[in-house]
């Protein structure tokens, strides 16, 4: 570590959200941060073809908001003033559903807990718009064809551009592939002469189907509807009440199970997974446009903090490292993190910036990876390998959420840690333990009680 460094020219691979949320990191450490993008990106809140997911439901966890306000101050308040929902303290504004079981939100939680409920669309504009108002960050729809890798220096020295048939080469003292989960890093590192990184997956198989809704006012007081899937139940549901008054309701199914194919039997899964009151109140919606699908086979791992050597002068970041389980809504949020450890590393002085980001980013994605290949593996019942010890870690967190069903202050507990905002691991203190225990215990004491068989008043006393 030593002196911040100062970059005369940085260049971001992509206008995703990470992209965006690297360049705005970047910009106070860059006389000039330039980020290519090829798809063309709406001035205004719009779907965009390059991003596929985006018709699809999601959720920003309380934890990515204050990340997110961090990097741009006045995010959350430019949302709100657009009409994008603040759910402050407002558990009953909060269905919750996972692994099967519906957990106990509807008491006022003890501690301060604000959800944000914005349009993907409306999330990336908003975004977009704050990084692109930094005077030394400038966004261009231009395609990325590779990076200039010099041999001598071993280092990354720029990017070659394709434009109308041509390529151009443009010279930066950093660049940052935030290209996606379609990333072409592990094979310019092995054309380059690295090793390229060893991947940990997960083969979840999930199929999307989302379509936009208009429900007449007064059917539903919830803002946020989830319905995780469980291993009886393949199929899940999130629905949010977005900016413009609409719902987007998503359903999706894990092990390569079709989604649904029409609006009928998205509410035969509302049916299944949803108390009554809600899957009545989606019969009676209108549905405007047409079903988007998606599909999303694995979760991927790049483990790049693995490599023994890396070219300086590059970075990946957000999904180009790590792709998580979409339906537990925690990519955003993590991406976010990811800027924060580049922040920190950049104002240190880092003088191995690539190396020591790939060991932050895996520190913070360990645990999140591994608590959602427990659920994937063991509660959702998903096929793949996985080690011994996580049956009965996810056997022993069925039974935890099975108390949080009744007990708010297990529920809470679960969302804190759940939204990331208290820690990223989800180990249970002791307190926590002997709460379920106690809890469990009273419950089949209770049943036990209630099932026990009549005692025959003519037989004798027992003696």
């Amino acid at each position: 570590m030593g002196r911040p460094p100062r970059y005369q020219h940085a260049v971001v691979v992509g206008a995703s959200i990470a992209g965006l949320c690297a360049a705005r990191v970047l910009s106070d450490h860059c006389d000039q941060v330039t980020v290519y993008e090829r798809d063309v990106l709406p001035d205004s809140p719009a779907h965009r073809s390059a991003v596929p997911q985006d018709r699809h439901v999601h959720i920003l966890m309380a934890r990515g908001a204050n990340e997110f306000e961090s990097l741009f101050p006045g995010l959350l308040d430019d949302m709100v003033a657009a009409g994008v929902p603040k759910l402050e303290n407002q558990p009953d504004s909060i269905h919750f559903g996972a692994a099967g079981h519906v957990l106990g939100t509807a008491h006022t939680l003890r501690r301060e807990f604000t959800a944000y409920v914005p349009s993907r669309k409306q999330l990336e504009w908003q975004i977009r718009r704050h990084a692109a108002a930094l005077p030394n960050v400038e966004i261009v729809r231009c395609d990325v064809n590779a990076p200039r890798f010099d041999e001598e220096r071993r280092a990354v020295t720029g990017v070659v551009l394709s434009a109308d048939g041509k390529r151009e080469y443009v010279a930066a003292d950093l660049v940052v592939d935030a290209s996606g989960r379609g990333t072409r890093l592990p094979a310019w590192l092995y054309e380059w002469g690295f090793a390229r990184p060893q991947e940990q997956t997960v083969d979840v198989g999930i199929g999307y189907a989302t379509q936009q809704l208009r429900i007449p006012d007064g059917l539903i007081a919830e803002k946020v509807v989830v319905a995780g899937v469980s291993k009886t139940q393949q199929a899940g549901l999130g629905m949010l009440f977005y900016e413009d008054g609409t719902w987007g309701l998503t359903t999706f199914t894990v092990g390569h199970t079709m989604a649904p194919q029409t609006f009928a039997a998205m509410c035969a899964v509302a049916d299944e997974v949803l108390p009554a009151t809600l899957a009545a109140a989606i019969r009676r919606a209108e549905p405007l446009g047409d079903i988007a699908f998606h599909r999303y086979p694995v979760s991927r791992w790049r483990r790049y903090d693995k490599l023994e050597s890396f070219p300086a002068g590059i970075v990946p970041f957000g999904d180009a490292v790590v792709s998580f389980n979409p339906t537990y809504g925690q990519g955003m949020t993590m991406t976010a993190l990811q800027a924060g450890h580049l922040r920190r590393l950049l104002a240190s002085g880092s003088r191995h910036l690539a190396y020591d980001l790939c060991r932050a980013t895996a520190k913070t994605t360990y645990p999140v990876w591994t608590m959602n290949a427990i659920g994937d593996l063991v509660l959702h019942g998903t096929d793949g390998p996985a080690p011994w010890w996580y049956r009965p870690v996810g056997l022993l967190f069925d039974q935890f959420l099975g108390a949080a069903e009744s007990d708010p202050v297990l529920a809470e507990w679960f969302l804190r840690r759940f939204s990331l905002l208290d820690s990223l691991y989800m180990v249970p203190p002791v307190s926590i333990v002997g709460r379920t225990i106690r809890h469990n215990m009273s419950a089949w004491w209770a049943q036990r009680r209630t099932t026990a068989p009549a005692r025959d008043p003519d037989l004798a006393p027992d003696r």
